[in-house]
């Protein structure tokens, strides 16, 4: 496993590293992540710099999406819904990956809003959740990461070198 992980920091610390011509001079990203009990789901929201993720998956997808335009690209969906799920993983008490289903998205200002569900029907006691979303493109990326499960609410900062974090429920 820490080969597996080591292997990880590296690619994606070379995939990052000729991205010298960056558009923003932070590069940071916030994830909410929050359990509803009467939905048995978990809730995940992304905010990313919509110009960063339209570059993203160009370079990797070899697509050009324009988020901010009215009329949508019809494979729109589908990219942004396979850079999540290549990109993050929930994980409820060990079990397998649950798929994240993209449920849309919200432009404000330079950021996007992409909101996506993950089922959850089980009592849960510890989330494991694996979060690389814009770290292939820059190497200073940060991601600050607030989970929430009825009263606990933690935040965890994640980037290239720390990528994963587990949080126990009681």
């Amino acid at each position: 496993m820490f080969f597996k992980k080591s292997l990880l920091t590296v690619q994606l610390l070379l995939l990052c590293s000729w991205s010298s011509l960056q558009a923003h001079p932070v590069h940071v990203a916030l994830t909410s992540v929050e359990y509803d009990g009467t939905k048995e789901m978990f809730d995940v929201s992304f905010k990313i710099f919509w110009d960063d993720l339209e570059r993203v998956i160009a370079t990797k997808y070899k697509v050009t999406l324009k988020l901010t335009n009215e009329k949508e690209n019809p494979q729109e969906k589908e990219y942004l819904d396979r850079y999540i799920r290549e990109n993050f993983r929930l994980v409820v008490n060990d079990g397998s990956s649950a798929e994240p289903v993209y449920e849309g998205k919200k432009i404000s200002d330079k950021a996007i809003w992409l909101t996506f569900h993950i089922p959850c029907r089980e009592k849960v006691k510890k989330v494991y959740i694996y979060n690389t979303v814009m770290m292939d493109m820059f190497c200073d990326q940060t991601d600050l990461l607030i989970f929430k499960y009825g009263d606990m609410e933690k935040g965890v900062s994640l980037n290239v070198n720390k990528y994963e974090v587990t949080f126990n429920v009681k």
